[in-house]
């Protein structure tokens, strides 16, 4: 599943915690009566942060690549700045390039990186990626302080991506593990700041969202110097195609 599909869900979310429940005024004597009635107190409004970690921040049980028993809100999320992604060790499609990107963005993000942002990766394989072979994969790829490997029974893993908007309505695509190996989930949790972007871009891409994650959007850095520092580049080759030799469509 592309990283676009996770943050549409995502950005339906936060539309939907963020916006208002009030109705447009009613006219005629129903209305009249209602507003000489005494006045209440307005309800107030659902608590965004609260919101988010009851719906889609699971207390799940987890076990970190180094054997240690973890608590994915308690411990991993609450208060933090937190990029989840899924992967397995044994994924030969975008799991290598995913990892190798994110291992590439947390050396750019220098002495933020394991003090104002988190690394999760949690895996897809849970009966195969055991701590000590996601230790292996973690060691092999050169990950620094402050990301975790993660694992734990295969029911709650599958709960928590799902609650993490990591899923295809497709029940088809859905099963395919490979398909939810591209989409990196970002959060503030104690801002209720959610958003996903795609394993597969630039480093440096993933650098500057994850930035833009951590820093009040008052403080993001913005101009030139920001795309120029990755300039998008366009592959795509276009080759002449001569017209009449499709076939004709009445």
């Amino acid at each position: 599943m592309s990283g676009r599909v996770a943050a549409v869900r995502l950005l339906l979310l936060l539309v939907v915690l963020g916006g208002g429940c009030a109705e447009r005024p009613d006219s005629g004597p129903i209305a009249a009566t209602a507003q000489a009635a005494p006045a209440t107190t307005a309800p107030h409004p659902p608590d965004r942060v609260d919101a988010i970690r009851q719906e889609h921040l699971p207390n799940t049980k987890l076990t970190t690549h180094e054997g240690k028993s973890v608590r994915f809100y308690d411990d991993l999320v609450k208060g933090k700045v937190v990029a989840i992604n899924f992967m397995f060790t044994t994924c030969g499609n975008s799991c290598p390039l995913s990892t190798a990107h994110l291992a590439a963005a947390q050396k750019l993000l220098g002495e933020r990186a394991g003090r104002d942002v988190t690394f999760l990766s949690i895996t897809l394989d849970p009966e195969h990626d055991s701590p000590r072979v996601l230790k292996a994969y973690a060691q092999a790829y050169g990950v620094g302080p402050g990301w975790y490997f993660l694992t734990g029974p295969k029911d709650d893993i599958e709960r928590l991506r799902r609650k993490l908007g990591v899923y295809d309505l497709d029940p088809i695509v859905d099963a395919d593990r490979s398909q939810h190996a591209g989409t990196l989930i970002l959060g503030n949790e104690p801002r209720g700041r959610w958003k996903a972007v795609s394993t597969l871009s630039k480093p440096v891409r993933i650098r500057q969202a994850i930035e833009r994650t951590i820093l009040p959007p008052d403080q993001w850095p913005t101009g030139p110097a920001v795309v120029n520092e990755a300039p998008y580049e366009v592959k795509e080759r276009v080759e002449p195609v001569d017209l009449s030799a499709l076939p004709r469509r009445d």
